[in-house]
């Protein structure tokens, strides 16, 4: 079987953008940057300017109608991705609006050339192309115009970026989009009650790119995109056999969970409102790190301060595990979640730390703008897939609205998990009992059923009801808590 040569590319500089582009850029060719003004177009190609300008490598920059080289200057120094040594030794501004006013297409044609063929760019940027729409007296004139421009840039195997505010309607009418090899898409709109910024590859030659719309968003470092759908692959799993299953270090839980839970399984905790599913899941973290296994929180509610108190008051030494290296905790307040770009971090995290237990308080809370149950699958899916890929083990909590007949805040995250274990409490002889069931563990033959469960001064105490035992939902007497190991 004949072998074809892979694509020369270039890289983008902007993160996660190469992988949705199958590769990189295509040297050498030429595509549209579209959106309205304010979506980013500028920004992404000067970050692609500066992350491949070089002595070898320089870059040609026209600017046309839409904004001066001084003032486009002073705004681009604030990016940290700008290097002033760069500037008019491998990066170039040019300024074209003046001739474009006073001579129109042709002898904006015969500066670009001549500006080429003098600086020998790698890349050729044109912001804005849309204005040579507005000059053209014609449809075959712009047509000629955008066909000799791109056939001069290719002759001198330069990559060109064209960018203009085009619209949707224009993709099939403007003759440029025939011409040019890709076309790459930003917009701004609300989603999720929430304005975000969206990145589209609409097309691109040659390259097998995604086809899917990627949230990003603009800092101080540049333009950033948010691609889960294709950075974050879910691996196969390991052979469960090269390596022994997780033991909680809960009091008579693991009795419950009988040889383990398999590496790589995530488990949703659920229940209502004050069941116990902070604690359990702050207690399966410290008793990791007690045994030598690094663990991580993600908490969406409740402060790390506020867990540290917590621990506290059940007499854990959080604070020294913390300090120790065996357990980090990650807060972000609920108003501050952007479900893709923190999937993303929580990726980086874990695999920094190489924790091997992870815990998320609560998945309902950080999917808590998704709407719908299909999306909310899929983010629930990629959880799982941060916690398979780490080999490790996740307690993904979920809030169970009261009165609903289903076991998850969404009614299909359960579908997604390895495991789910169901909190209860029942008032009962004017006392609130609180109750645990293994509702599902997949691969592994569990305890069925539903346990009493109790809060004590060292944490969870779970009080198993073996099936030679009768089956009671009375709670433990005082004097079975005391005998708790």
């Amino acid at each position: 079987m004949t072998k074809h040569a892979a694509m020369a590319t270039i890289e983008s500089g902007v993160r996660n953008l190469d992988s949705i582009l199958g590769g990189g850029l295509p040297r050498g060719s030429a595509t549209v940057i579209a959106g309205p003004p304010g979506s980013g177009k500028t920004i992404f190609a000067q970050q692609l300017c500066f992350h491949n300008a070089s002595s070898n490598d320089r870059v040609l920059y026209f600017n046309t109608l839409s904004e001066p080289t001084a003032k486009t200057l002073r705004y681009l120094k604030h990016f940290s991705f700008f290097e002033a040594k760069k500037f008019d030794t491998s990066v170039r501004f040019v300024d074209l609006g003046s001739m474009i006013r006073t001579n129109g297409l042709e002898q904006a044609s015969a500066l670009i050339t001549a500006q080429v063929k003098e600086w020998r760019p790698a890349v050729v940027v044109i912001d804005s192309f849309k204005v040579f729409d507005d000059l053209a007296a014609s449809r075959e004139e712009l047509r000629k115009f955008s066909y000799q421009i791109a056939v001069q840039l290719m002759a001198w195997e330069t990559t060109a970026l064209f960018l203009g505010e085009y619209g949707a309607s224009e993709y099939e009418t403007n003759p440029l989009f025939s011409i040019v090899d890709g076309l790459i898409v930003v917009t701004q709109r609300e989603s999720a009650g929430e304005q975000q910024r969206f990145l589209h590859v609409i097309k691109m030659r040659g390259a097998e790119h995604s086809r899917d719309e990627h949230t990003f968003s603009i800092t101080r470092s540049g333009v950033e995109v948010y691609a889960p759908r294709v950075t974050l692959q879910r691996r196969p799993k390991a052979d469960e056999g090269d390596q022994p299953r997780c033991k909680t270090g809960i009091s008579k839980l693991d009795d419950l969970l009988g040889e383990g839970i398999p590496r790589g399984s995530s488990l949703l905790i659920a229940g209502v409102a004050g069941t116990g599913k902070t604690v359990l899941g702050l207690e399966f973290i410290y008793r990791g790190a007690k045994a030598g296994e690094k663990g991580i929180i993600f908490s969406f509610e409740e402060t790390a301060e506020r867990l540290a108190a917590t621990a506290h008051g059940l007499g854990w030494d959080l604070d020294k595990e913390i300090r120790r290296g065996m357990i980090q905790m990650i807060f972000i307040p609920q108003p501050e979640i952007v479900v893709e770009k923190h999937l993303l971090m929580m990726r980086e995290r874990v695999e920094a730390m190489g924790a091997r237990r992870i815990s998320i308080d609560s998945v309902s809370v950080f999917l808590h703008k998704i709407k719908d149950p299909q999306l909310a699958r899929e983010k629930t899916f990629q959880l799982a897939s941060i916690v398979q890929n780490a080999a490790a083990v996740g307690f993904l909590a979920t809030d169970i609205p009261y009165g609903a007949n289903q076991i998850s805040r969404f009614g299909v995250e359960e579908t997604v998990v390895d495991g789910v274990i169901l909190l209860s409490s029942i008032e009962e002889d004017r006392e609130r009992a609180r109750y645990i069931e293994v509702y599902k563990l997949r691969n592994t033959a569990h305890l069925r059923g539903r346990h009493n469960m109790a809060i004590g001064p060292d944490g969870i105490g779970v009080f198993p009801r073996y099936a030679s035992e009768p089956s009671s939902s009375t709670p433990p007497t005082e004097e079975a808590k005391r005998r708790r190991p």
